[in-house]
């Protein structure tokens, strides 16, 4: 009559070889969820976000720096039309940031205040203006400080939307 221990034994040893498999298999299961979750988990602000807009802002405002057609109707806007030129382009870069659904954002405010819109605009404006001044624009176009700032509204339209832009593409 034959053992039935050895028999015994090797069907232990399979079931614990199979739940060690199976063990395996559950952690990379919950491994993937948790990469998953967290690609799909909203872009919260941060410093990578302030680059792209960076890049984004310098890239679009660049080409209309050096054009002269602009340099002419920065000279000839009325400062009421610059004025609203601004409010159309936060009225745009609100929609595109508060309201779209284009990038996986995080919606984070200050005062009510989508957070990336104060930091595109902000970053935008000052990039513009810099690069007037950097380029020497405002001497070689002969501004005056109000032209200055209608020139700095004109370019920053532009790179208001570039820094969106950059900053959504992910």
């Amino acid at each position: 009559m034959m053992n039935p221990e050895p028999e015994h034994r090797i069907e232990n040893e399979r079931r614990t070889g199979m739940e060690k498999q199976l063990e395996e298999l559950y952690s990379s299961i919950q491994e993937l969820k948790r990469e998953n979750e967290k690609r799909k988990a909203p872009d919260q602000l941060g410093w990578d976000d302030i680059a792209q807009e960076i890049i984004g802002a310098v890239t679009f405002a660049l080409p209309f720096l050096f054009t002269a057609e602009l340099w002419e109707i920065a000279k000839d806007i009325s400062v009421e039309r610059s004025l609203l030129v601004f409010l159309m382009t936060l009225g745009v870069a609100y929609l595109f940031i508060a309201k779209s659904r284009i990038g996986n954002l995080k919606r984070e405010e200050l005062f009510h205040v989508p957070k990336r819109l104060l930091t595109v605009t902000g970053i935008a404006y000052m990039i513009s203006a810099g690069l007037i001044y950097l380029y020497g624009i405002n001497s070689l176009a002969d501004f005056t400080a109000r032209q200055y700032l209608n020139a700095t509204i004109l370019i920053s339209t532009f790179a208001v939307i570039g820094a969106i832009t950059v900053d959504m593409v992910k």
